[in-house]
């Protein structure tokens, strides 16, 4: 898949033995067997939730907003939502996005096209994820029982499993980040081994460039960091080679620190100053967050750590507790400790912080969990195998028993009463067969598995929580997706709009708009071709329209209105649209 290494791997003398994928009698697998059962699994995991739904609230709507923009208006140098400049992130994500929703259509709807740059991403992440394993375990195959499972331990994590399907930047980030982590550790190794190879300062440079422009200064910062402290702690890297490798890592990744933010700035310093001033330095120390939202309380860390992160935060402590903690001085276990350390010490000490801030975090977490998955006593690997079966097997009966049920005519939902908490309870789900094909072949594939996952021995435990949070996420966003998509998107709310307002609607009128939200806004302009316009402070509209965000929104603008519509999602009680229309 590449044209060189990053590590020469000729000379290792330390590597273990390679472990081939085994049947349940003890025999490998044949090899078409176990590749088609991998590419099976990878799909049941990738899949599953990139395609069939809208845009939802609420990283995705806004998100598409600038992708939405960039299709519709040919500008892509500012990143815009609804017509307003978002200057939150850096547009590489949002340029990837609208290329492949471009190519995509008219295929596929601009959403699901834009949507494939997470599936290319996601890739792109496994596949450095694999070759970190390799390098962690010595092995030169990908087809081996502790690459596999590391593998599984990563892509098994709630935070992956929830957000590596979103149609946002940090999925981009996440392959920034892996792809660095892989230049990085590859030097450090090389430095240990004294084969230097510059291949491993691109992959560095290249990782922590995309990560600058996926989301900002924070990661590209904490690998800074980390370059420090491993110049510092592992002996090997406490050299001119290993300085001259980073520091041809940071010529690499220059680019990405230039090009875009000087045409910016060119552009327009404000703009410019907002990015850098407001959405970098500003969220961390404190002073933007009033304006800009999104607060730190201070306990979303250790939440995160004890769900998000599972089971990789636990193994973590495992690993160091079991003997890692005196392998600190070597680059497998120094690496991954600072980079987790100092990214959750950041986030810690930030005045913003969201759950998904610890994505980065997650391999780092896995690369020294994974070291703890051959030390588990063989009755934990045991307790931890057959605790995935039976909870995340309860819970795929649970999702099929969910959906049966749904497809009844709405009077007669009363046994899934609790989905009214998140999901109208209104709606009837269409059976869609090839839904229900895709459903029963993920279970049959899950129940067909265990049997050979039950043989993994000392990986068994980490192959069965992958395979049970991949046919949970698996069943739910194939059963139930057109139900969540009804309740979540705003397609169907604005198309009732659309329908009311289309044949009133005359050429140059113009909609205003009071406290219309950044992720209302673009969903408007997408499915309503309505580009809103914000009001001033003084209330003064000249457009003949006005759309309210209710309960947000104040007095309306000076002038005599009349109440034209009003909706909102089905079970939405927290929010509610209001359109008037200007009195003649």
């Amino acid at each position: 898949m590449f044209l060189f290494d990053s590590l020469n791997e000729g000379k290792t003398s330390t590597s273990r033995s390679a472990q081939p994928v085994s049947a349940a009698g003890g025999q490998a697998l044949p090899a078409r067997l176990a590749w088609l059962l991998l590419i099976l699994a990878g799909a049941a995991w990738l899949l599953p939730g990139v395609f069939g739904h809208g845009p939802w609230k609420q990283d995705e709507t806004y998100t598409f907003g600038m992708i939405h923009h960039m299709l519709v208006s040919g500008e892509y140098l500012v990143p815009t939502n609804a017509g307003q400049p978002f200057m939150e992130k850096p547009p590489l994500y949002y340029w990837t996005a609208a290329l492949l929703a471009k190519l995509a259509y008219p295929l596929l709807p601009y959403h699901e096209g834009a949507r494939l740059a997470s599936v290319f991403y996601n890739l792109v992440t496994l596949v450095f994820v694999a070759r970190i394993a390799k390098m962690m375990w010595g092995q030169r195959s990908l087809m081996s029982l502790p690459v596999l499972a590391t593998l599984a331990l990563f892509a098994g994590t709630p935070g992956m499993v929830k957000h590596a399907h979103d149609m946002f930047t940090d999925v981009a980030l996440v392959t920034g980040g892996v792809m660095a982590t892989y230049g990085l550790l590859a030097i450090a190794l090389n430095e240990e081994r004294r084969t230097p190879a510059w291949s491993a300062a691109f992959w560095f440079g290249l990782g922590v460039g995309i990560t600058e422009m996926t989301k900002g200064l924070f990661v590209p910062l904490t690998f800074a960091a980390t370059a420090m402290a491993i110049g510092v702690m592992v002996p090997a890297c406490r050299s001119r080679s290993y300085w001259k490798m980073v520091g041809t890592a940071v010529l690499v990744s220059l680019p990405f620190f230039v090009i875009w933010p000087a045409l910016l700035a060119q552009h327009s310093m404000p703009l410019f100053m907002e990015w850098f001033w407001d959405n970098n330095v500003g969220r961390f120390f404190g002073f933007s967050v009033k304006k800009l939202g999104s607060d730190n309380d201070h306990t979303v860390i250790l939440r995160a750590l004890g769900g998000f992160a599972l089971p990789g935060s636990v193994l973590a402590l495992v690993a160091l507790g079991s003997g890692d903690w005196r392998q600190v001085g070597t680059s497998k276990v120094a690496l991954p400790l600072a980079f987790g350390a100092i990214s959750l010490a950041v986030l810690q000490s930030s005045a913003t912080a969201r759950q998904l801030y610890l994505l980065p975090v997650l391999l780092p977490l896995v690369m020294l969990g994974a070291r703890a998955l051959p030390r588990l006593p063989a009755l934990a690997n045991l307790a931890w195998d057959w605790f995935s079966r039976l909870a995340f097997g309860a819970l795929a009966v649970g999702i099929w028993a969910t959906y049966i049920v749904s497809t009844w005519p709405a009077d007669q939902h009363q046994p899934i009463a609790f989905m009214g908490k998140w999901l109208p309870l209104s709606f009837v789900t269409p059976i869609q067969p090839l839904a229900v094909l895709a459903a029963g072949a993920m279970s049959i594939l899950w129940i067909a598995s265990l049997g050979l996952l039950s043989r993994a021995g000392q990986w068994r435990g980490a192959f069965s929580w992958f395979g049970g949070i991949t046919l949970m996420w698996g069943l739910a966003f194939t059963l139930l997706l057109p139900w969540a998509d009804y309740g979540k998107s705003y397609e169907y709310v604005y198309a009732d709009l659309q329908a009311k307002i289309g044949p009133a609607w005359q050429e140059g009128d113009c909609m205003a708009s009071q406290a219309l939200g950044e992720s209302e806004a673009p969903m408007l302009y997408y499915y309503t071709g309505i580009l809103h316009q914000p009001i001033d402070g003084g209330r003064h509209t000249a457009c003949r329209w006005l759309i309210q965000e209710m309960p947000d929104a104040g007095k309306r603008p000076h002038g005599h209105w009349t109440l034209f519509w009003e909706g909102r999602r089905d079970g939405d009680e927290g929010q509610l649209f209001k359109i008037y229309e200007r009195a003649h």
